[in-house]
C-alpha cells in the first residue's frame, strides 16, 4: 500500500473558531438603528423612513395615500396605525371652507395723517457752518494711476518729456515752444506754443491743423530736474523730494484753476 501524505498525516496546530459572544451578548449591535426600542425620542424624530425597494411587479397594500402623514401622527403621539388613519378620514370630511373677507382699511387723509406743512432740520442762512454744505458736492481729488501688486503713481497735471534736448517748434510762429516754458501738443506731431493757443482761444478757433484745440495736452520738457549735456544720460539737479513735492503740487492747483480750456462761444 503506498502512503498517502493527505490521509495519513495529522495536524497538530488547528485554529480555533471565535466564539460566538462579544460584549457579553450573542445578539446582534447595531450602532444606528432605525426602528424599535433602542430609539430615542431624538432619534425617531430625525431618523430617516426605511421602506422597501418596491418594483412595478409588487406594491405594498399598507401604503395609501395617506401613509406618510398617519406614519407621522403615529410616531409623534404613540397612535396606533387605525387610529391615526380614523383621524385622519375625519378630519378631512369636513368641505374648506373660505377665509373671511377682509375688511377696507381706513385711508388718511394725508400721508402720515398729517396736513402741516413740512419743516426741515436746519434753516438756511447766508453764513452757513461747515457741517451745512451740501452733501452732494463731489470732493476734487488728486488722479492716480494703479497696478496690480504695484505701487500708485500720480497722474501730473502736465506730461513731462525726458529728451537729451528740444527741438519741438510752433506750428504758428515757428518758434521753439520750450523757451517760453510749457506748451502744448496734439499726438506729438502739432505743437503750439503758449502765447499763439491763448490767442486762439481768445478768438474762439475751435481747431488747428485739423486737430482740435480742447485733446491738446499740456507738455513740459525735463530741463527744470534734469541735465543732459546733449546725451541720454540724465544728471539731477534737484532732489527727487523736490521734483515729487512740486508735482503734487501741480496737480492739487490744477483741480481748482486747470490749465485746459474749452470755447464757451
Amino acid at each position: 500500500m503506498t502512503w498517502d501524505v493527505t490521509l495519513d498525516f495529522e495536524y497538530v496546530v488547528i485554529k480555533k473558531k471565535p466564539p460566538r459572544i462579544c460584549f457579553g451578548t450573542s445578539l446582534d449591535r447595531e450602532v444606528l438603528p432605525t426602528k424599535g426600542p433602542a430609539l430615542s425620542p431624538f432619534m425617531r424624530r430625525n431618523a430617516a423612513e426605511v421602506r422597501p425597494n418596491l418594483g412595478p411587479g409588487s406594491h405594498d397594500t399598507n401604503r395609501d395615500a395617506f401613509y406618510d402623514l398617519t406614519h407621522r401622527i403615529y410616531s409623534k403621539y404613540g397612535l396606533g396605525a387605525k387610529t391615526s388613519r380614523w383621524l385622519m378620514k375625519h378630519e378631512y370630511q369636513h368641505p374648506p371652507q373660505e377665509p373671511p373677507k377682509r375688511k377696507p382699511f381706513p385711508q388718511n387723509c394725508a400721508p402720515f395723517n398729517s396736513t402741516s406743512k413740512r419743516k426741515g432740520i436746519f434753516k438756511s442762512s447766508n453764513f452757513p457752518a461747515p457741517c451745512d454744505y451740501c452733501p452732494e458736492y463731489k470732493k476734487r481729488e488728486m488722479k492716480f494711476a494703479y497696478s496690480f501688486s504695484g505701487k500708485k503713481v500720480l497722474r501730473c497735471a502736465v506730461e513731462i518729456k525726458c529728451v537729451p534736448y528740444n527741438l519741438d517748434a510752433c506750428g504758428v510762429c515757428g518758434c521753439s515752444c520750450s523757451t517760453q516754458g510749457d506748451y502744448w501738443q496734439f499726438e506729438n506731431r502739432i505743437f503750439l506754443c503758449r502765447k499763439h493757443y491763448s490767442r486762439l482761444f481768445k478768438h474762439c478757433f475751435a481747431k488747428f491743423q485739423g486737430a482740435k484745440l480742447a485733446e491738446f495736452k499740456s507738455v513740459r520738457d525735463c530741463f527744470f530736474a534734469h541735465a543732459h549735456n546733449s546725451c541720454k544720460a540724465a544728471l539731477k539737479i534737484m532732489k527727487m523730494e523736490e521734483i515729487v513735492k512740486k508735482l503734487r503740487k501741480e496737480a492739487y492747483l490744477d483741480l481748482y484753476f486747470p490749465q485746459r480750456r474749452y470755447c464757451e462761444n
